[in-house]
């Protein structure tokens, strides 16, 4: 990985610092990405503090990122890491790769010219306070999206097509997602997953026809168990930049 690329900076930013909801460390980090957002796209906070960047360039750029700030930490402080080549650890309490990874990379995609709607929001770990508020406020807003793309899921594989009480995608568009993920690296095998439980693109379903929660590659969340396939991270940031978003399929009625 380079060093010096804004996926590395943002992950190792993110899993740094532990951020728990409402205090000043997560509200320095959001600030942080506020900061390094591409010049000439519109970004702007919002009444609960989530970050909207819109660098759509089309109308035909119908895709949303979403990706929550705050980690499950109870306190604030700096945040110990231990690395391999292949994994990174947390060392005595959450990593915060749940959802520090999801944040870099929306990053990457943003900051390499991926266009669409990116949104980084609020108290997800305290049941979705952020998310709950644009799907209130912005309505309207949603209605321009035709799918959601949460990077928020653990373990290496899923397309999330069910969280919590019921569908949130197609199975067809799960699908059509999960090739394109595998298109060109035989090390990604991503499958339509329906045993997702809960992250922001949940609260767009009535909305947006096409919602789902991506694997970014680590598991043990919530736990000082907490790791990160770093090989993983790094190969689906590679295929991610690659994908047309705008040309995968949806279905508005696919209950």
């Amino acid at each position: 990985m380079r060093k010096q690329s804004i996926l590395y900076k943002t992950l190792a930013r993110a899993l740094s610092i532990k951020r728990p909801h409402g205090g000043p460390a997560v509200e320095m980090f959001t600030k942080w990405l506020f900061g390094h957002t591409p010049v000439g796209v519109n970004a702007f906070f919002d009444a609960c503090g989530n970050l909207h960047v819109d660098a759509r360039v089309s109308p035909i750029n119908r895709t949303l990122f979403v990706a929550h700030v705050d980690t499950v930490h109870c306190e604030e402080g700096p945040n110990k890491i231990r690395k391999t080549n292949g994994m990174w650890y947390a060392e005595g309490a959450p990593l915060g790769a749940d959802d520090g990874a999801g944040c870099a990379m929306l990053m990457h995609l943003l900051c390499s010219g991926v266009p669409g709607y990116y949104l980084f929001t609020q108290g997800e770990e305290c049941g979705g306070i952020g998310v709950k508020f644009v799907a209130k406020e912005f309505a309207r807003l949603l209605c321009d999206f035709d799918r959601a793309i949460a990077f928020d899921r653990r373990n290496t594989y899923s397309v999330i097509t069910h969280q919590g009480w019921g569908r949130c995608c197609s199975d067809e568009f799960g699908q059509a997602l999960a090739d394109a993920f595998n298109a060109s690296d035989d090390s990604l095998m991503y499958m339509p997953d329906d045993t997702g439980v809960y992250t922001d693109t949940a609260e767009f379903t009535d909305v947006i026809p096409e919602c789902t929660n991506i694997s970014v590659g680590y598991a043990l969340e919530h736990s000082d168990q907490e790791s990160l396939d770093i090989l993983h991270f790094v190969a689906l940031a590679d295929r991610v930049v690659h994908i047309d978003w705008d040309a995968l399929p949806y279905y508005r009625d696919w209950e």
